[in-house]
């Protein structure tokens, strides 16, 4: 474990994401991000870090998901501003890394957190030039400015001229990487004497008020302080209400939550553009050709939270994002079940690190759980296709325990609560939630949500394993949701009616699997209809069906793709695989066979897992090595289960993997005998780790190898360098 420690704006995030991007080669299981700067409870982090890493399905213990999902792998987990809640992160990383050897962390925070076995570097300002020297060019802040500078003013460059003045800037600014930047960005309005002239202004304002903290601290205090007061008054104002913002906002959540009273809706957009000029607010690099998001850097969030408390808007404006975030959620009564479910989902899981912002204000400040009950209940499809489950529980099960008043609101949320306690495993709970559910619907006459209820009584069923008590369930289930015209419920039913049945081996499975798959395209839901296709293609398999049945998954997988839900891509692969074997394509079933358990242990959704393995699918294994040599069944196994999330996809619906374009040179590709015997053994599914321990060398030695090896052949990924050492070995014979 690598903690880079130092000031707020010295640059720590940004190292530990250059870092990444560096090494992330070296790790065959990624590189992943915890970013926790908005996380107020430090009982969270360990579903926090299970969400970042993908885990769908937790337990109650998901600190025991973790280990199990990280024993073995070796990835890099950067774990980003840890200082707010250092106790309880420090405990985590600990039992983590002490489970889990492989595993190496980076963590940011401001101070050491105190894990055994920690190694603290301290993030160091920029180099600044030394005084009366004659040449700064060379100095890291100078550049840092030239670079930022130019931006703002093109055609700017350190010269003879101004070397002094930009010298001097650097110097006062203590080389803070931060502080450059949004001194650079006034050149834009301001010469470099300006420029100097108001930071020593503002420093000496600020010195009497900060003499008990850090001389570089004080420094940063007033490079912020001299920005905020070069904005306009408007400005001001816009700056510290955006910093409800958690990780990030669009323009149009700005102009609901900040427009109003001395700054008008209408007035946003503008001022937005005038923040970004000077480098307050930035845009994010990602989001080119959608909505544009912003970002704004703690450390101005921070200076902007501070001056929203000052002028005694904060209550307003954090009601305001709660009741925006709010209806967010509440769309998703209206979008579930329709075109437009992907869409919400996708908006939604962006705006979690909000909704979650906007629950701990309902929690902590307004003590208004049925606020909670009402932003939580309705996010069904974002909790099947996300990995928030353990939080979203854990905000269900404390707002229902503080608001027990009868109420629609509160029968829907305990139908809520049913689904992600069953989605952990626990069907005792989801059942014991889904019978409240139903018996207080039918006191309130509420239908629609009986019906909802009568559902997760069938969920809940089928997450115990009781399969013939689920199909009746989802049968009953089914014509309760008809009466009640709730179609989105009669068509999860049928869906369920229809796995059961097929892992009872019951024919009625084609019918419920077909109406499922009908009554999802009428509504155009993609996510059931990715559902019904998959249980449909299934049922084709069992019936001898092959072209129809490897159809239907395609079709299925490409939509679980476009979700984003690899669980659901390994689910269909596992059919193809098991199509591909029926009509004697071995090969390709070893492939895909490979390729699926990779993706179940990137997704480690034991319960998707669970069902699929539950059907009574043949298994390929057994008939392949049967039907072809042992070797060349290997070899495309390990091929399969070398390849990428997009190279699965890609070789699942019927197209090869395609290899990056090879440098122009016409010299052919020469690698050591090392390294062609190092490559081998990534094409036989090897880790670096088992590499290393092969060839009795040091890891890091065996990573320098496969690094080496994607860098000659002009690779990405060790599923090309798999695909390579089997088109060689194909050219040999």
């Amino acid at each position: 474990m690598l903690t880079l420690t130092g000031p707020g704006g010295v640059g720590k995030s940004r190292m530990a994401r250059q870092i990444a991007a560096d090494v992330r080669r070296s790790f065959p299981d990624g590189v992943w991000l915890v970013e926790l700067a908005d996380l107020a409870n430090g009982e969270l982090a360990p579903s926090v870090v299970g969400s970042a890493l993908g885990l769908f399905h937790t337990t109650t213990d998901p600190v025991t998901d973790l280990v199990e999902h990280l024993r073995g792998k070796q990835l890099l987990l950067i774990v980003d501003n840890c200082e707010h809640i250092i106790e309880p992160v420090a405990t985590l990383l600990g039992n983590l890394l002490a489970a889990a050897p492989p595993l190496r962390i980076l963590a940011t925070s401001r101070q050491v957190l105190g894990v055994e076995g920690e190694v603290a570097l301290p993030v160091r300002p920029l180099s600044t030039p030394v005084p009366d020297r004659p040449f700064a060019a060379g100095s890291d802040a100078v550049s840092l400015f030239a670079d930022r500078a130019a931006t703002a003013l093109p055609g700017f460059r350190v010269d003879e001229d101004n070397r002094a003045l930009v010298t001097s800037i650097c110097q006062r600014l203590d080389g803070i990487p931060l502080g450059i930047e949004l001194a650079a960005a006034r050149l834009r309005a301001y010469s470099l004497e300006d420029i100097l002239d108001r930071l020593d202004d503002s420093l000496h304002v600020l010195v009497s008020a900060l003499r008990t903290a850090p001389e570089r601290h004080r420094t940063l205090e007033s490079t912020l302080d001299w920005s905020y007061r070069l904005c306009s008054p408007p400005e001001q104002t816009l700056w510290a209400r955006l910093s409800v913002f958690a990780d990030g906002f669009t323009v149009g959540a700005a102009e609901e939550v900040c427009g109003g009273d001395t700054v008008h809706r209408n007035e946003v957009f503008d001022l937005i553009a005038g923040l970004v000029d000077k480098s307050i607010v930035t845009r994010d690099g990602e989001s080119h050709g959608r909505e544009a998001r912003l970002q704004m850097l703690g450390l101005l969030r921070g200076f902007g939270a501070e001056r929203l408390r000052e002028s005694g808007e904060e209550r307003a404006v954090r009601l305001h994002h709660r009741d925006y975030f709010r209806a967010l959620a509440l769309r998703g009564s209206t979008d579930y079940f329709s075109p437009r479910e992907l869409e919400w989902s996708r908006r939604v899981r962006k705006e979690h690190a909000n909704i979650r912002a906007a629950v701990q204000f309902c929690e902590n400040d307004l003590h208004d759980f049925t606020a909670i009950l009402e932003i939580v209940a309705p996010l069904q499809l974002y909790r099947v296709g996300g990995s928030f489950v353990v939080e979203e529980h854990r905000w269900l099960s404390t707002a229902l325990d503080f608001d027990a008043e009868p109420s629609e609101i509160r029968a829907r949320a305990l139908a809520a609560c049913s689904y992600a306690a069953s989605l952990m495993g626990d069907g005792d709970a989801g059942e014991q939630r889904a019978i409240e559910s139903q018996a207080l619907a039918k006191s309130l006459d509420l239908q629609q949500v009986a019906a909802d209820a009568a559902c997760s009584i069938a969920r809940a069923s089928f997450y115990r394993d009781d399969c013939a008590r689920t199909f009746e369930l989802a049968q009953k289930a089914v014509a309760v949701c008809q009466e009640a015209g709730n179609a989105a419920g009669a068509c999860d039913a049928l869906y369920r009616a229809a796995v059961t049945a097929f892992s009872m081996r019951d024919d009625r499975a084609s019918e419920f699997a077909e109406e499922s798959l009908a009554l999802a395209r009428d509504h155009g839901s993609p996510f059931r209809i990715a559902s019904g296709l998959w249980i449909a293609g299934l049922q084709d398999c069992r019936n001898g069906e092959q072209d129809q049945a490897t159809a239907r998954l395609r079709e299925a997988l490409a939509l679980y793709h476009s979700v984003g839900f690899v669980a659901g891509i390994a689910m269909c692969c596992e059919g193809l695989a098991w199509s591909a074997s029926l009509v004697g394509d071995h090969e390709r079933a070893a492939c895909l066979r490979g390729a699926t358990d990779t993706a179940w242990r990137a997704t480690t959704a034991p319960f998707p897992q669970a069902v699929v393995r539950s059907l009574g699918i043949e298994p390929v294994d057994q008939g392949d090595r049967r039907s072809s040599s042992k070797a060349k069944n290997d070899a495309a196994y390990s091929r399969g289960a070398a390849f990428s999330v997009e190279e699965t996809v890609e070789y699942a619906v019927g197209r090869q993997p395609q290899p990056p374009v090879a440098a122009t040179s016409t010299e052919p590709v020469r690698l050591t005998r090392r390294e062609v015997e190092v490559a081998e053994l990534v094409a036989g599914g090897m880790s670096n780790r088992d590499i290393a321990a092969k060839l009795v060398i040091a890891q890091r030695t065996a990573e320098g190898h496969v690094e080496r090896i994607l860098s000659k052949l002009g690779f990405r990924s060790r599923a090309q360098i798999a695909a390579w050492v089997t088109e060689r070995g194909h050219s040999r014979e």
